[in-house]
Parts: structure tokens; sequence; C-alpha cells
């Protein structure tokens, strides 16, 4: 009852907003007393929700545009169609299932900046009790490991070391399906926001051309097979710890079919990973009937493979991959190195195969060489420091102490990675 309540409130907070964005509310600002539940599951109703204010967004961007094309540009006016995207995108925001934990995470590190650690060790009790909302729809261990090294440095009272902790836990916590295009699109909005500022309405028409390239990508994401596919694979793990194999059975046909429409996809990548990992899940199926007592340890090994497919997928195109490649210049091999970085922390992890994460490990390794050739200076520096958390993991696989090397070892890397794919 309590999650169908949330849900049905952030589908009416969504609508409100809506409402009042059409034409005839152009100069009006969106409601502020909208109320928004987060900290639960996105559902189909959700997505459809959040899709449609996405499409709102796209039309006052596209508004903007109009506006700053003119021959006499109408400054004002594309400033009040980018108030209302912004409100709408920080109502989508807000219904996002990690969006309640992320705000409990900032006032923690907010506080840390002027209070001692012995006050600022209550902020971690509703930060503890969000993840355990969490807990059935999103994975929260690697979270709350940090959060637990985060309560360790606090209680010494190493403040340095509690903020790195957090700010880990944060990076842990990536909805990457709506929260990549989403900061995409922000970052593009307060671009053209500050041109206009400046009066610059060329600088700002190129910015919110990009922005619209993001937005689109919101839609997308919800709806891409392997999207689907991740969220069938936890459904079913969710299913079979709680006894209920049949569902479990179904959530794992489901997946099979989401992989078999990924499986057919342009990209030679998804397509020749999602078609191994076809006939894993039809394996999983008969697992279950089997009674393998390895089959929460297969699962979990499945599911993380395909959400390291899907964030990828979502990496490439949350910024509007195919117009803006040339201006990111070396961020598609960091995407692909967080990829086989997160396949050596499966096979060492999941697996127990140390041979195929030393393979792994080196292909991830030779990506972030190709990216640090064509990084800038700023990248450059923080892709170096990734790189040397590679050459350490390998290391440690290749002197037998891999036994030694856990989620936490793989997540600083792997979570650094991503926070820098983020930034770009």
């Amino acid at each position: 009852m309590t999650h169908h309540l949330q849900r049905k409130t952030l589908v009416i907070a969504v609508l409100t907003a809506l409402s009042l964005s059409g034409p005839a509310f152009a100069g009006q600002n969106v409601n502020e007393e909208v109320k928004v539940l987060p900290g639960h599951q996105v559902s189909p109703r959700d997505e459809v929700a959040i899709s449609s204010a996405a499409v709102k967004v796209l039309r006052h961007i596209a508004a903007a545009r109009g506006n700053l094309a003119e021959d006499k540009p109408d400054l004002d006016q594309a400033k009040e169609e980018l108030a209302q995207s912004r409100k709408l995108l920080e109502i989508i925001t807000a219904g996002l299932p990690t969006t309640k934990v992320k705000d409990h995470i900032w006032v923690a590190k907010k506080h840390l900046e002027y209070e001692d650690t012995e006050e600022v060790l209550p902020d971690l009790v509703p930060i503890y009790s969000s993840l355990d909302e969490l807990v059935d729809y999103v994975p929260t261990a690697q979270a709350k490991d940090h959060v637990d090294q985060a309560k360790q440095a606090l209680k010494k009272g190493d403040k340095s070391q509690a903020v790195e902790q957090l700010k880990a836990a944060d990076d842990a916590l990536v909805y990457v399906e709506a929260d990549l295009p989403l900061a995409a699109t922000r970052d593009r909005i307060a671009e053209a926001g500050q041109a206009l500022e400046k009066g610059d309405a060329k600088a700002a028409g190129e910015a919110l051309a990009r922005a619209e390239q993001s937005v689109v990508f919101v839609s997308v994401t919800f709806d891409s097979p392997l999207t689907r596919a991740k969220a069938a694979l936890w459904r079913a793990r969710q299913e079979h710890e709680q006894g209920e194999d049949e569902l479990a059975k179904a959530d794992l046909n489901a997946g099979v079919n989401y992989l078999e429409q990924a499986a057919k996809s342009d990209d030679p990548v998804t397509r020749d990973a999602a078609t191994r990992l076809v006939g894993q899940v039809r394996d999983l199926h008969a697992a279950i009937d089997q009674g393998d007592k390895d089959f929460g340890t297969r699962l979990e090994g499945v599911w993380h493979r395909v959400s390291a497919l899907s964030e990828r997928t979502v990496e490439r195109i949350s910024t509007g991959w195919q117009r803006i490649r040339a201006e990111r210049a070396g961020k598609t091999e960091l995407i692909e190195a967080k990829l086989q970085l997160a396949y050596a922390r499966i096979d060492h992890l999941d697996s127990g195969d140390d041979a195929a994460a030393k393979v792994d490990l080196a292909a991830a390794k030779a990506h972030l060489d190709d990216a640090l050739k064509q990084l800038g200076d700023e990248p450059r520096a923080e892709a170096k420091k990734i790189a040397d958390g590679v050459d350490r993991l390998s290391q440690a696989v290749e002197a037998g102490n891999a036994e030694k090397l856990g989620p936490m070892q793989f997540a600083r890397v792997e979570n650094g990675l991503g926070r820098l794919i983020r930034q770009m």
C-alpha cells in the first residue's frame, strides 16, 4: 500500500507540473508546492509520467531555442522557458529511488564542513534507514560498506576520510537510466542560462541544442531492452529468495526475451554480450527446477553483467553521443574501460575465475591508456589515478593475492571511473 501511494503521488506531481507547463501558462512558474515522496522503485506507471515530463522539458527547450533564433532574440522569454524546464527536471529527479538517501548524504557532508565529527554521527541514522528502504529495488551493499567506513572515520575524528567515504557511498547509488541523461540535461541548461545572463544568444542556443539530445534519452533508456532485462532479473532474484520460484521463472523468461532484443543491436559489443547472456539466463531457468544450490550466486553474477552492459549503453547515449562525440575525446575509451573493469569484478568475485579477471583488467588498462592519449589535462590527471588503481588490482591478481581483493577494492576504482565519465 505504501509503495502504491508513493507511485500515485509521483504521477500526480508530474502531471500537475505538466498541466502548468503548457502554452497558456508560459509566463507562470510551475507550482512549487508539489509534493513528491522519493525512495521507491520507478514503476512502469512512473516511467510513463517521467517520460511525459521529459517531453515537456524538450518542448520548453525547443521553445527557448525558437526565442533565440529570431532576428531579435527574446532573451527574457528564453529564460522563462528554461525556468520551466528546470522545475520539471527537479520534479523528475525527486521521484527517483536514490534521491532521498542522496539528500541525507549531502546533509552529512555539509555538516562536516563546520560540525565536530561526533555531532555528525546522528546524520548517519537516516542514511541507513533510507538504504534499508531501497534494498528491495536497488543494490545497496557497496553504499552500506562505505557508510560503515564513514561511521568508523567519524568515531576516530577523521573528517577527510569520512567525507571520502560518504562521497563513495553517493557514487555507488547512481540510477543510471535517469541520473546520467538528467545530469547532462541540467548541465546544458545551466550553460545556456549562463550564456543568456551574458546576452550571448548564440552560445545559449548551442548549449540548448545539446540539451535536447540529452533529455530525449530519459525516455529511451527506460525502454532499453537491457534496462528491462536488468529489472526482470532483479525481480527474479528477489522472488527466488522469497520462495516464489514460479514468479522467478516467469521473470527469467522475460529477461531472455529482452536480452534477445538486445542481441539484435547494431553495436557489436552489446550484440555479442547479450547473445552469451541469453544462454546463461536460460540455464538459470532450468537450475530452479534442478534445485541448484548455486542458483542465487549464478543469478547475481548474470545480473551484474547485464547491469554493467546496461550502464555502458546509457553512458554512451546519455549525452547525445552521436552528435557530440567529437567534443568528448577519450570518453568512449573510458566507458569501455569501465565495462571491462566491471567484468573483472564479476569474474573475480562472482565466478572465481581469476584467469578471466586478468584478461578483463588488461583490456581495461588498454582502454585507459588509449583514453590518456586523448584527454585534456584535468581529466587526464584523474584518469591516471584510475589507471594506477587498475594496475594495483592486476598486480594483486598476478601475485596470487586475489583473495585479498573484495568489493570495496574494485568499487573505489570503478566508482572513480564512473564519476569521471559523468563529469565529461
